[in-house]
């Protein structure tokens, strides 16, 4: 379930969206803690980051920043790939591009959409699925997509997909998710993949993901305790 309070307004991109991810791990960039062993190399430069931000009010990350011909594709495709997942869905409704925060937790997500199923009986959380879409310009990325039917699948072609929508739908409270892929100049029968992510399945990646969640935190903390002299 995802508690209201949890969703922001902040628009995509800007600055106070900037500003409120600072300090936070995200879902596009989680899979730096979901290697096979645990605060690799990788995983201790994004927790490092993430300490300079919380401690500098400053992100000097280049992977937010919009000035690649690929990722402009993506933005302007994404809009028609969440328009097909409402058609293929019917699905009347989905709130786009919302930042999940929760104040309390160093964590932060963007799914591309988020499905209201409904308000919870305490009138204060919502019942959400999650959708995230990637609208990759050259085909060599666009067909492997397209030909992965299964979690289990996209994992093998790209595990940072497949865990970008499995902390998606952590931070949101959400049993189901999807990951759906799109590309406007193919067919219509091939330019549109869905692949639904349920829970109850991914059991075991869920625990993992909670685990190195915990675990990137409990060494933010004692890096910026270090990098304040707190003892």
């Amino acid at each position: 379930m995802l508690h209201k309070s949890h969703i922001s307004n902040l628009a995509l991109y800007s600055t106070d969206w900037d500003k409120a991810r600072l300090g936070r791990f995200t879902s596009s960039r989680i899979n730096a803690l979901l290697t096979e062993k645990e605060l690799t190399p990788g995983a201790m430069t994004y927790i490092y980051q993430k300490v300079g931000e919380e401690l500098t009010q400053y992100s000097t990350a280049v992977e937010d920043q919009i000035d690649d011909e690929n990722t402009q594709w993506g933005l302007d495709n994404e809009p028609n790939a969440i328009k097909r997942f409402q058609q293929v869905k019917k699905v009347e409704y989905l709130a786009t591009q919302k930042l999940i925060s929760n104040t309390d937790t160093r964590f932060a997500s963007t799914p591309d959409a988020i499905w209201i199923h409904g308000e919870c009986l305490n009138q204060l959380e919502y019942n959400v699925s999650t959708l995230e879409v990637k609208c990759p310009r050259k085909y060599h990325t666009y067909i492997p997509l397209y030909e992965c039917k299964t979690p289990a699948q996209l994992f093998r072609f790209n595990s940072r997909y497949y865990w970008q929508v499995l902390d998606q739908m952590d931070n949101c409270g959400s049993a189901i998710g999807y990951f759906a892929c799109y590309h406007p100049l193919f067919p219509s029968g091939s330019n549109f993949n869905i692949i639904e992510f349920r829970k109850i399945d991914l059991w075991e990646d869920f625990r993992k993901l909670k685990d190195r969640k915990a675990s990137a935190v409990k060494k933010f903390n004692e890096i910026k305790a270090e990098m304040l002299r707190i003892s």
